[in-house]
């Protein structure tokens, strides 16, 4: 599927812009010192350098920086204003990112190793505050409610995270599930608008409305992502056919079953996450429990209703109407990507 225009016109200067604030530290009197080994690692996290630190092009999708930038354009704003909350909101989702390879256990991140199994978890733990650290840095270069704003944000997004862990050790409905996601995913892409409308100085009521938008595609992508965690090609994710559900994860299908199958249903759910180690046929069976409830289908229908509200949320924001086409193509692939 084509990479919507959005995710394509930033490349360059949200690679330099990174670069720069992941560089190594100078010394006020412009000599280097040594700053040890984390900020080769945060270079390599995001996709500057490979393990060795030779330069590549391995960057992520880079959803948020972009959305930041190409809406605070699209309201008035210039790319030097918006680009320290752009270049602080990619690095609050990396450091995200490093810690919850840690978390769950991870060994591969866009087909390289992590950062905690190249240098171990303690530096890597290390590694991920840091990040923090420079993104907070960087975000008080875009102004105090910027500023806010993003670090209310990664707030939210750790609260999140705990949710998430928390569930491992309980059953959750869609609900809760949903609350959950909200946090630990919309936080960010929620930011990425609202950012973007305080940068351009913007009225309230378009700034309520970017952040309705924000939580309606945050919704949907997630969504997408959890189907993608079970249903997703592996030649294409990277990961093997249910994954999520060898990872025990209480993933949006999983908390649709939980809330609706049958009692026969949830005690081969409970048996099956309660081993240490879930086999391929019980992975075959759980999925088979969630096709007698269509939950794939419905999973689908759920992003859908997301991604037209999504629309009514953008038809209704003072974007120009190439703005509002190219926001559309990024819904379209949002609803159709398959890693």
């Amino acid at each position: 599927m084509r990479i919507p225009q959005i995710l394509m016109l930033y490349g360059d200067i949200l690679e330099k812009g990174l670069q720069e604030a992941l560089s190594d530290p100078i010394s006020a009197d412009g000599s280097s010192h040594d700053a040890g080994p984390l900020y080769p690692t945060l270079r390599y996290h995001v996709g500057l350098c490979d393990e060795r630190g030779r330069p590549v092009k391995a960057l992520g999708k880079m959803l948020r920086p972009s959305l930041l930038l190409f809406t605070a354009q699209e309201l008035g704003a210039d790319m030097e204003s918006a680009l320290p909350a752009a270049i602080a909101l990619e690095l609050v989702h990396n450091f995200s990112l490093i810690h919850d390879d840690i978390q769950d256990h991870d060994e591969l991140r866009r087909g390289r190793p992590t950062v905690w199994k190249l240098i171990g978890v303690a530096q890597a733990i290390n590694a991920g505050d840091l990040m923090y650290s420079i993104a907070t840095r960087k975000a008080l270069l875009a102004g105090a409610d910027a500023a806010g704003v993003i670090i209310d944000a990664a707030t939210t997004m750790i609260e999140g995270q705990g949710l998430d862990l928390a569930f491992e050790d309980r059953w959750i409905n869609v609900q809760s599930y949903i609350d959950m996601i909200d946090k630990k995913t919309g936080a960010l892409v929620c930011c990425a608008f609202r950012a973007a409308g305080i940068i351009a100085r913007t009225e309230q009521a378009t700034i309520d409305l970017l952040t309705s938008l924000g939580m309606a595609l945050g919704r949907a992508f997630q969504i997408r992502d959890d189907l993608l965690g079970i249903w997703g090609d592996g030649d294409l994710t990277g990961k093997l056919q249910g994954s999520d559900i060898r990872r025990k994860k209480k993933s949006f299908p999983v908390a649709l079953i939980t809330q609706e199958t049958n009692e026969e249903g949830k005690a081969l759910l409970e048996s099956v996450y309660a081993q240490e180690r879930i086999s391929d046929d019980d992975v075959a069976r759980v999925i088979a429990l969630m096709g007698s409830l269509d939950v794939k289908e419905r999973g689908e229908a759920v992003v859908e209703g997301h991604l037209k509200e999504a629309r009514e949320h953008l038809e209704r924001l003072p974007l120009s109407k190439k703005g509002k086409e190219l926001m559309d193509e990024l819904i379209v692939y949002l609803a159709r990507r398959e890693k």
